[in-house]
């Protein structure tokens, strides 16, 4: 009995670490966008659980010069949208008439608002700084997003809108020339800590591979 036991017992340690290995394996990835602007390594989504992100190409209305995926572990309110786009001529041209942060301030409202499209007035910003990147200066950005959280919560009922809660949204945008790069991260599972949903977008777009001007 005590040696059928210790068999058991290290063939069910077996399986785990292979189960281990093989998420370990999922989530070390690269995966490349449909259009080819970018690609990435599918990090680990930071919940308890161990739930790995499922990752979903957006909907860029048949641009193929912009691709837009989301990297998602809905049980748990996480989220990352990557996105990289070739901006068409007149629209870099209007850019180059302004002031360079105005226009990544703007980019940044039009991206957040473009996969949030649910929110009702783009939220206020609760910080904003400025990085150097390897695709030129980027605005760092957290939005506070009232009554903003995709999780909602209710007690002895199902929940609807109503019940969602405040949240952060972190924003990454850089631009060099025609190219705009950005990230969005939010995360439900820690809805008043910025610096979680800004080091999870951080990680990510530092993270990036964007394909050469083609």
């Amino acid at each position: 009995m005590t040696l059928l036991w210790r068999i058991l017992r290290n063939a069910t340690l077996i399986l785990a670490m292979l189960s281990a290995l093989q998420l370990a394996a999922a989530q070390a990835q690269e995966y490349a966008a449909p259009n080819g602007m970018v690609s990435l390594n599918v990090p680990k989504a930071p919940n308890w659980a161990g739930v790995p992100y499922k990752v979903t190409p957006l909907d860029t209305k048949g641009d193929r010069r912009y691709d837009k995926v989301m990297l998602h572990a809905d049980d748990f309110g996480q989220y990352l949208v990557v996105g990289v786009r070739m901006m068409p001529s007149p629209a870099v041209a209007t850019m180059d008439k302004d002031e360079p942060r105005l226009v990544l301030g703007n980019l940044s409202e039009a991206t957040l608002m473009g996969w949030r499209t649910d929110l009702g007035a783009t939220p206020e910003v609760a910080e904003e700084s400025f990085r150097d990147s390897k695709y030129g200066e980027a605005i760092v950005r957290v939005y506070r997003a009232r009554k903003g959280s995709i999780l909602v919560k209710a007690q002895g009922r199902r929940p609807t809108r109503d019940d969602a809660f405040d949240t952060n949204i972190a924003s990454i945008v850089a631009r060099r020339g025609a190219v705009v790069v950005f990230v969005l991260a939010q995360n439900d599972a820690s809805p008043d800590d910025p610096k979680i949903a800004v080091t999870m977008a951080m990680a990510l777009f530092d993270d990036l591979k964007v394909a050469s001007v083609r």
